[in-house]
């Protein structure tokens, strides 16, 4: 016998099999439905899943030979961190579920709610995966001149993740500063910010404010 053929990681020693992870939602052979992929076995080449659904869960064990990946499979899953995609989110919420309602959809709930709050469904386009460790990192500062009780905040997500906007209630309505009076000026570092909030209550003029 040959070094090669002995070997159990030469080519023709290694199987190809599809490898598939806990969480992922498939389809399954002579099976409706979407189904979720809950944890493997028991035994080799098993999986045990449920049926990827609101209500009425079903529990199976189905071979592995039988998953089918989905060409729109969803990229959120059981158990994830997720913000809303967009800059000015500053709370996060931990999926329960991934359902198919005419899109793939995320029930979300409260990461502190021990489960005892209401849940919201959110569309998983909507939706990116962010760690607790970046949410901890996120500047939340708070600032006050006068009459001006404001704060800094850090954008954990989106394209504006890592750059600063800066908000006060000084008047009804008021939120997000805004230096051309349109939208809201985005600054790259805390010290710009910090500028940003001085133009505000009638200091120097901001600089370096993001693009």
């Amino acid at each position: 016998m040959t070094s090669a053929q002995s070997d159990p990681r030469a080519p023709e020693a290694v199987l190809a099999v599809e490898v598939f992870s806990a969480g992922e939602i498939v389809k399954v052979e002579g099976r409706a439905g979407y189904w979720e992929l809950m944890k493997p076995g028991p035994g080799p080449g098993v999986w045990t899943v449920e049926s990827a659904r609101l209500e009425n869960r079903v529990s199976a064990r189905v071979a592995a030979s039988a998953l089918q990946r989905l060409a729109d499979a969803p990229r959120i899953r059981r158990g994830d961190l997720v913000m809303q995609r967009y800059p000015e989110q500053e709370r996060a919420s931990v999926v329960g579920a991934v359902v198919r309602l005419g899109q793939w959809v995320a029930v979300k709930e409260d990461p502190h709610s021990d489960g005892s709050g209401p849940a919201m469904m959110d569309s998983v386009d909507r939706l990116e995966v962010v760690t607790a460790e970046q949410l901890a990192a996120a500047v939340r500062l708070k600032v006050s001149h006068g009459r001006h009780q404001g704060r800094i905040v850090q954008a954990v997500v989106s394209a504006r993740a890592g750059q600063f906007r800066v908000v006060c209630r000084c008047a009804p309505g008021a939120g997000e500063i805004c230096r051309d009076g349109r939208t809201v000026t985005w600054c790259s570092t805390l010290d710009s910010a910090r500028k940003l909030w001085n133009w505000h209550i009638g200091g120097p003029d901001p600089i370096d404010s993001a693009a």
